[in-house]
Order: C-alpha cells, then sequence, then structure tokens
C-alpha cells in the first residue's frame, strides 16, 4: 500500500480500493463493449477485411476444351476458375465483347467438386449467369435445340451493357455421367434474334483437348462426336474444325499421280 493511502483510516483504504476495482472493470466492460458494438462508420474507418474470393483464376491455363468459330475469328480467350472449398472447376471459353459491335458468345464447362450437387433448369442457371449484365428483357424458355449432346434447353434474353440492345439466346446441357455442365450464350450484334442453327454449330464443334485423369469425358465427347450433323453439311469435311481437317486428311490415302499406260 502506498504511502498516501496507508495515512487514512482503514474503511477508507478499503473504500477506495473497492472503487479503483470497480473502475477497473468498467474500463475492461468497456472495450469489449467497443469491439462487439462497433458502429458502421467505425467499421468504415478501420475498412473491412478483404473478402476471399470464391473462384480462383489460373495463371496460365492449359486448355481442356477447344472450339473453333471461324466466323468469329480467333480472338477468343480461354480462363479457368477453381472453387477451393470443394474443387469445383470452371473452363470459359468467350469470343467478343459483352459492349463491343460484334457478336459475344460464352461457351462454359462446369465440374462440381462435389458428387451430391445438382444442376437447376436452364432458365435459372443462365439467369444466375447474367446478374451482372443490364439486362433489358427477363430471360424465359426458348424451347431446345439437337446438338451432338441431345436436346439442349434454350432461354431467350436481352441485354444492353453499352446502352445498345442485343438478343441472345442462352443454353444450360447437364450430365449425370459424368457429372457435368455445359452453358453458355450467343449474343447478336445488334437486336436481331440469334440463328438457332449458328448456336447448335457451335455446341458441335465443341471439342475435348485433356480431359486429365477423367476418362469418362473423353468416352462422353467421344459418344457425341459419332452423333455430329457436321453444322448440316453432308461432307463432313466442309464443316470440320482446323484441326479435323488434319486428321480426317492424314486417315485418306494418297492419290495416284500421272497415267496409267495400258498394254
Amino acid at each position: 500500500m502506498q504511502p498516501a493511502l496507508q495515512s487514512l483510516p482503514e474503511e477508507i483504504r478499503d473504500t477506495l480500493a473497492r472503487i479503483l476495482a470497480y473502475m477497473g472493470g468498467l474500463a475492461v466492460l468497456a472495450m469489449l463493449a467497443a469491439s462487439l458494438f462497433q458502429t458502421p462508420a467505425m467499421v468504415a474507418a478501420i475498412g473491412p477485411s478483404p473478402p476471399r474470393p470464391q473462384w480462383i483464376e489460373i495463371e496460365r491455363p492449359y486448355p481442356a476444351f477447344e472450339l473453333v468459330l471461324p466466323e468469329l475469328g480467333d480472338a477468343s480467350r480461354y480462363a479457368i476458375l477453381r472453387r477451393d472449398t470443394d474443387g469445383a472447376r470452371k473452363d470459359v471459353l468467350t469470343w467478343g465483347d459483352a459492349a463491343g459491335s460484334g457478336p459475344y458468345v460464352t461457351i462454359e464447362v462446369y465440374r462440381p467438386g462435389s458428387a451430391r450437387e445438382r444442376f437447376i433448369d436452364a432458365t435459372s442457371e443462365v439467369a444466375a449467369r447474367i446478374v451482372d449484365f443490364n439486362v433489358t428483357d427477363d430471360v424465359k424458355p426458348a424451347g431446345t435445340i439437337d446438338s451432338k449432346f441431345g436436346a439442349v434447353p434454350l432461354v431467350d434474353f436481352a441485354i444492353a451493357p453499352a446502352g445498345k440492345e442485343r438478343r441472345c439466346l442462352g443454353f444450360a446441357r447437364p450430365f449425370d455421367q459424368p457429372l457435368m455442365q455445359i452453358a453458355g450464350w450467343y449474343c447478336s450484334a445488334g437486336d436481331e434474334v440469334v440463328n438457332r442453327a449458328t448456336l447448335a454449330c457451335a455446341l458441335d464443334r465443341l471439342t475435348v483437348r485433356s480431359a486429365g485423369s477423367d476418362a469418362r469425358i473423353a468416352e462422353l465427347f467421344a459418344g457425341a462426336e459419332l452423333k455430329r450433323s457436321f453444322c448440316g453439311q453432308r461432307n463432313p469435311i466442309l464443316a470440320a474444325t482446323s484441326d479435323r481437317r488434319e486428321r480426317i486428311a492424314a486417315s485418306q490415302p494418297p492419290k495416284l499421280r500421272g497415267r496409267i499406260r495400258l498394254q
């Protein structure tokens, strides 16, 4: 006990000690309350911790799928997104710009990380993927188209990312074995309706380059290739992609040159 307090009567010293202990307890409670009940202004001043992204884009991705669209040129982009919580993966192929002057196409191959995951209807799947766009016409069912993957449900909608409306035709085709979904949309350059045959042709041209450790994906695409309509062409060579033309040409017997003289 300090000398100043020792000179006071015992009762007064006990009272002062209890008051100091009480005040110390109040200070601790005040600090706890401040940490639990921070005002929005305090949070804004301090700054919230940056949220961890749900999907992480892979640097220098190695394409697992390939799609050649000669009518759109070679200016395509390939991105691979992974979700670290369950290992889910998205391979996204994109042509054009949503705010550009030409067609805008996106095709996504989604492989869930859990076998328990189930896909929703095509309308809801497409609607969930265009929430960041200025949607000027609601997503609505638009029938189906035939493709090498079977019947593909379609949805119709319109967006105006740069103030200019463009019509779009979306799609979503789920698979059970392997558990996978191919989804996306094809937007015209303006308000003209997307040709369904153009979208069906694009899906028929989608091929697998490397299925990785999942042989079921390679089997699915191999089986689908047997049902390919080659974009409505009778001769498969006319509608084949460049790689396919090379494979077909390599499998043909060489042509004889010159003339055969008959004796």
